[in-house]
């Protein structure tokens, strides 16, 4: 599986809120996530494609996923999410940040939201960081074995907005438990060990015209 070194992040209109099926997400780029330790082809396939609504002031993200068995038991926002399965985004606005947010989806759309400070000895998580108007819509396909889920993230989260021409870092996650093989950790960049709080991974997130 080859490497991913940045994302290019499109202007695409869309509506408030689009099903995982909608158009829009065939004019984003598609990238797959990779085992976050070694960069290899994880059992279960993740894609993930972003794009941004300039318009709506709001950045778009999904994920759609191979998923032969959920283990997801929390019911209550902010609770330990990433204990289960659950798909994760970090995303500062430097390169290798030092701040940065971790936005996580449970299979059953519930939200994990924190600010994170990482000095490179150890982290600090302000769980009382909210995100008003972040929306989640979570499918689980048990027929077909997969979970797709698309979220939207208002610009307003950010010290600066996203605008053409400027950039991003981030990394995009999933953690994936399954009884019989273990649980699974996917990146779209690798960090090298199993621990996704690796700044230096992060990728350029590129906002294109």
């Amino acid at each position: 599986m080859a490497a991913t070194q940045e994302y290019q992040c499109r202007h695409i209109s869309a509506p408030q809120m689009p099903g995982w099926q909608n158009a829009c997400w065939e004019k984003a780029p598609q990238c797959f996530l990779a085992d976050t330790v070694t960069g290899g082809t994880p059992f279960l396939s993740t894609e993930v494609r972003l794009f941004r609504d300039d318009g709506q002031q709001a950045l778009f993200a999904r994920f759609l996923g191979e998923d032969d068995e959920v283990q997801a038991t929390y019911r209550l926002h902010n609770e330990c999410l990433y204990r289960q399965d659950v798909f994760e985004i970090f995303i500062g606005q430097t390169e290798n940040p030092r701040e940065y947010l971790e936005i996580e989806v449970s299979p059953y759309d519930l939200h994990f939201v924190a600010a994170v400070i990482n000095d490179g000895k150890g982290i600090q998580l302000d769980l009382g960081h909210e995100i008003p108007g972040f929306e989640t819509r979570t499918c689980l396909m048990r027929q077909d074995l997969k979970t797709a889920s698309v979220w939207r993230i208002p610009y307003g989260i950010f010290g600066k907005p996203p605008f053409a021409g400027g950039c991003f870092y981030f990394n995009a996650y999933r953690i994936d438990h399954h009884g019989m093989r273990g649980r699974s950790l996917q990146a779209l960049s690798a960090t090298g060990k199993p621990d996704f709080h690796v700044p230096r991974a992060f990728i350029p997130l590129i906002f294109t015209p």
